[in-house]
């Protein structure tokens, strides 16, 4: 089962040098699976634009609250 669905607030959470580490975006649709796990193509806007970027469930945690 998916821990996320679209529409949801994601965190990133790798530990590597990703520059979109720590950012917060919004799943915007339903994961894809494969032998890795679940994929979310997850959305980041910022000064008027926005990207998509895929990442592994793993790689993604619930942002907190405020």
């Amino acid at each position: 089962m998916p821990k996320f669905k679209k529409g949801d607030r994601v965190k990133v959470k790798l530990d590597n040098s990703s520059p979109y580490r720590g950012r917060i975006g919004t799943i915007g649709e339903e994961p894809l699976v494969d032998s890795y796990g679940f994929w979310y193509m997850v959305k980041f806007e910022s000064a008027g634009f926005s990207r998509v970027y895929r990442f592994l469930e793993s790689d993604l945690e619930v942002p907190p609250q405020g």
